[in-house]
């Protein structure tokens, strides 16, 4: 039985995720912030009671990191998979915050938020989780992450902090790649497409019944040698 936790799993790709990975031979951690408040993540558990463990994890608080450690090796000693999907983007694709987004308007403290969430958050839960990725089988870490991070693909204005926080998360990736080699475990950033959700917004190009398998696909079949790549949702490369 494969052992995935998923962070952000209270909706949008993280509880698509869930939904897939149910359907499979796969004992599921889904973390959240506030899981008293996600219905819908709540039900499937009912659901799935033996399979899927819903845990309370705040991705940018020490304290809630080490206590999701604690709680998760009371059901499994290793992990295979971990997916760092929790990430925000104030005010969505349609509306941002203009505090983060547009000259003139930004704030350092909302700007510093969205790089806590989006880009070193995955790295301190990864960091957490090391010691449980390495008793995994065929471990791998799956950092979420975006196009809009691609400076290859930047070719003229910015909306500043959501992009450079995936620019930022994509340089993480190739810095946990680099350390966890020895130890067998994969690490990529992935795109997952341009998705109509919450953040994504109605202007957004595919579904998640679109995008998840294909998704899915891509995840399950990277190998060690993909270790610190940037592929997009449907299996190729997304230039730095």
């Amino acid at each position: 039985m494969r052992r995935i936790l998923i962070t952000g799993s209270n909706r949008g790709i993280g509880l698509a995720l869930v939904r897939h990975y149910v359907q499979t031979d796969a004992l599921i951690l889904a973390t959240c912030r506030r899981p008293g408040a996600a219905d819908e993540l709540q039900q499937l558990a009912a659901q799935h009671a033996d399979r899927v463990k819903v845990l309370q994890l705040d991705v940018i608080d020490a304290q809630s990191i080490v206590g999701c450690v604690d709680e998760v090796r009371q059901h499994t000693d290793g992990l295979d998979m971990l997916v760092n999907n929790a990430g925000i983007l104030p005010g969505g694709v349609d509306d941002r915050d203009a505090n983060i987004s547009h000259l003139g308007d930004l704030e350092a403290d909302a700007m510093l938020q969205v790089f806590r969430v989006n880009s070193i958050s995955p790295v301190l839960v990864t960091q957490a989780f090391v010691p449980l990725l390495r008793n995994g089988t065929d471990a791998r870490v799956i950092n979420v992450s975006s196009d809009a991070g691609s400076i290859t693909m930047r070719s003229n204005g910015c909306d500043y902090s959501y992009p450079a926080s995936k620019a930022a998360l994509n340089m993480m990736t190739r810095c946990l790649a680099g350390d966890l080699r020895a130890d067998g475990i994969r690490v990529i950033s992935v795109h997952p497409g341009f998705i109509k959700t919450d953040m994504g917004g109605v202007n957004a190009t595919l579904t998640l019944d679109q995008a998840i398998p294909s998704l899915v696909q891509t995840i399950d079949g990277i190998t060690l040698g993909d270790t610190g790549q940037f592929f997009n949702w449907d299996g190729k490369k997304v230039d730095w």
